[in-house]
């Protein structure tokens, strides 16, 4: 029996423009899984994809969980899924990956805290790539206590939009510069790229988003996302009044005031966003109580409500404050 053949097994659900992303990242998860199920709308890309994999191709995403349930769901794209679908399927212990977000808004991200109740990896929704589970932040050995009470936060996401929204993007970035600071008191926005009118809602997001946010405590955060780079790489940088942190998707520093080194991790890590993509996967699949930790739902609706002000911001040309949406949506 191949090695494939006891891993755990995988259904994808794509579209036209991700489906050879979605071939990339199964290619280089090689034997670790086993795809038993690809679906999307019924195009070419999504046909070609199925035959690759030696699958037969499938536009409801229910019945094919439910005729054959699966340990895991790639999905790349969100098109053609209700919330209803999802309920379905983590009820049943399968675990999503998921290029977007689920929900677009703080009722939708309350809705959605009933999904993926289930322990450890099993009936999780999990987004990915999120800067959190990348190798880089992970060797970061608790550095936030050396770097003293006033900070200066900068966040920089490059990517292409077939390698997840400007949202996704925003939203990550959130998620991370939120582990160094408290809640924004204002948030300035602006928005350059293909975009004629200032969009409605963060899913219509593209281009290139800027944001400058004013902080409790004389902090501040810098934040620079796109989806317009010719390819994908974060980096955070932190500077404190004792030390300095700057990390990559796989690599960290820490150095004093001085420029001295106090910790390093400057292996090999993920080149490009499949990479990434794939990085975030293994460890999923070597420890799988581990995914998402950091993420827990008052995090995730505090960076939903910044994503939310830059939105308004952009759209009003003023400073707005994030805590006002979380009071209004109580």
């Amino acid at each position: 029996m191949s090695k494939r053949n006891l891993s755990p097994e995988v259904t994808i659900w794509t579209d036209a423009c991700h489906a050879p992303l979605a071939g990339e990242l199964m290619n280089l998860m090689g034997s670790a899984l086993k795809p038993i199920g690809v679906g999307g709308p019924p195009v070419a890309e999504v046909s070609q994809l199925a035959k690759e994999l030696d699958c037969q191709p499938h536009d409801d995403l229910r019945k094919l969980l439910v005729d054959r349930p699966a340990a895991y769901l790639l999905m790349t794209s969100l098109g053609g899924v209700t919330h209803d679908d999802l309920h379905a399927i983590t009820d049943q212990g399968t675990a999503v990956l998921t290029l977007e977000p689920i929900a677009s808004d703080l009722q939708g991200l309350s809705a959605s805290k009933k999904l993926g109740a289930q322990p450890g990896a099993a009936g999780r929704i999990l987004q990915a790539p999120v800067f959190g589970q990348s190798p880089g932040f992970l060797s970061a050995a608790d550095p936030y206590e050396l770097l003293g009470d006033r900070r200066a936060i900068r966040f920089t996401s490059d990517g292409r939009p077939e390698h997840g929204s400007l949202f996704a993007r925003l939203f990550d970035a959130w998620l991370t510069v939120l582990n160094f600071t408290l809640m924004p008191e204002t948030i300035d926005a602006s928005l350059v790229g293909p975009l004629i009118e200032p969009p409605e809602d963060l899913r219509s997001l593209a281009g290139s988003l800027l944001a400058h946010a004013r902080m409790p405590g004389a902090n501040a955060i810098l934040l620079e996302v796109t989806d317009t780079a010719g390819r994908s790489g974060r980096v955070l940088r932190v500077h404190g009044d004792s030390a300095s942190l700057r990390i990559t998707d796989s690599t960290y520093t820490l150095s004093n005031p001085d420029g001295d080194m106090l910790d390093e991790a400057t292996g090999s890590g993920p080149d490009g966003f499949v990479d990434m993509l794939a990085a975030q996967w293994r460890r999923l699949l070597d420890q799988p109580n581990s995914a998402g930790s950091a993420s827990h739902a008052q995090h995730q609706a505090d960076a939903m409500a910044c994503c939310l002000a830059c939105l308004l911001s952009i759209r009003t040309g003023q400073p707005e404050s994030p805590v006002k949406l979380l009071e209004m949506n109580r």
